[in-house]
């Protein structure tokens, strides 16, 4: 304890015994914290980054708050592309957003680093099998193998089993439900984003058709739709949305996601 406190010490002990004990313990909290040298963050949103504890002061992490909040979940398909989707990383990190990514098996395999670069900046990785075939109108053997081997893919990319998988076009037979060993992830907004190639009409059909618990479908291999994502991103924003990835929406919803199943909306 230092000379000046022990003089307030004797000053409040003589004016005011009572509040010496109060001061002590006053002192001694302060005393603590600057030893410990913590730092308490208010948490904000949609973005926080918290100062760790001493052990791990040096590490930063971001908590995104979805509580409560209006969530829909953005998805990309028939990436990842080396001429498009780095840009659409940028984007949703500039936006602290995140999405879900249904890769081929195919385009994966030409960007592994992409694929775990698309992961790292919090994004979800999902499949949309290998080739992107139209799986009811192949054979059962050559369907199955097609999504396994999509999967095997990312799994050796990213080091653990991707969760979900969308097959081409939305179409599912039995063989499809049977066999994929995931739930199947579709949309509730189609934003025709291949057919328009019009960031203003993309942006057009999402306002018009989104909801809560929405599921939106892109294509991360266009530059119009990755012109049209920081703005639906914004527009939704002001309509009280925010966004989340397939887990964190089904997360925050209670919902617990089967395999053999089919998901339009969360």
């Amino acid at each position: 304890m230092s000379t000046r406190d022990r003089s307030l010490l004797r000053r409040i002990d003589i004016q005011f015994p009572w509040l010496k004990l109060v001061v002590v313990i006053f002192i001694g909290i302060v005393a603590i914290l600057d030893l410990l040298d913590l730092t308490i963050s208010k948490i904000a949103e949609p973005g926080v980054r918290l100062k760790m504890a001493p052990m791990s002061r040096h590490v930063e992490i971001v908590k995104r708050d979805l509580y409560g909040k209006k969530l829909v979940a953005l998805t990309f398909d028939d990436g990842p592309s080396n001429a498009t989707t780095p840009r659409l990383i940028n984007v949703l990190k500039s936006k602290d957003a995140v999405a879900t990514f249904f890769m081929l098996g195919s385009m994966a395999r030409q960007n592994p680093d992409l694929v775990k670069q698309v992961e790292k900046e919090g994004n979800e990785v999902a499949s949309h099998t290998m080739y992107h075939q139209n799986l009811p109108r192949i054979s059962a053997d050559s369907a199955i193998g097609d999504i396994n081997e999509a999967k095997s893919i990312l799994n050796d990319i990213l080091g653990h089993p991707v969760k979900y998988t969308r097959p081409p076009y939305g179409n599912v037979n039995n063989v499809v439900l049977d066999n994929t060993g995931t739930p199947l992830i579709l949309w509730s907004v189609d934003t025709l984003d291949w057919k328009n190639r019009n960031p203003a009409e993309i942006l057009e059909i999402t306002k018009n058709q989104v909801s809560e618990g929405g599921i939106i479908l892109m294509h991360d291999i266009y530059d119009t739709t990755v012109d049209a994502v920081g703005s639906i991103i914004d527009e939704l924003r002001k309509e009280g949305y925010e966004f989340a990835t397939i887990s964190e929406l089904a997360k925050e919803r209670g919902i617990k996601l089967e395999n053999k199943t089919v998901y339009y909306s969360l």
